[in-house]
């Protein structure tokens, strides 16, 4: 039986825009963009996890907004859980501490990008409950 893992992805906004990091080179899906976050350790909930990742990866303390979606895909033979959630306030200078570049774009834009497959249900579920917010307030 393969193994699951539990993994956080933040989807920071800020301006109208989300942030893709890109995975380094070296390692698993070198190359490819994602949102940054990473492993859910022991005891820790969600977005505890992410808070704790995106201090580590990007050096910015973050404040974790709303659940998003959740994906499960195989990657190098564990099986990958993944829980999105909006970020849409942080504190810190972002630095890119875990990735080889960072870059803001407009949520349809990010498809323009070299995702990495599991993100890519995360951003169109955000892009759905994002219209579903902006339909709702008027």
């Amino acid at each position: 039986m393969m193994k699951t893992i539990d993994v956080v992805a933040a989807i920071i906004e800020q301006n109208g825009k989300i942030l893709l990091a890109r995975r380094p080179e070296s390692g698993d899906q070198a190359g490819l963009w994602e949102f940054p976050g990473g492993k859910v350790d022991g005891t820790e909930s969600q977005p505890e996890a992410l808070a704790r990742e995106l201090s580590e990866e990007l050096a910015i303390h973050a404040t974790v907004g709303v659940y998003v979606a959740s994906h499960q895909r195989e990657v190098s033979g564990r099986i990958i859980h993944l829980h999105a959630w909006h970020v849409a306030q942080f504190r810190g200078e972002m630095k890119a501490l875990c990735h080889s570049e960072l870059a803001w774009c407009l949520p349809a834009e990010a498809f323009d990008y070299d995702l990495a497959p599991a993100d890519i249900p995360l951003l169109e579920a955000f892009m759905s409950l994002r219209d579903a917010t902006l339909k709702g307030s008027c």
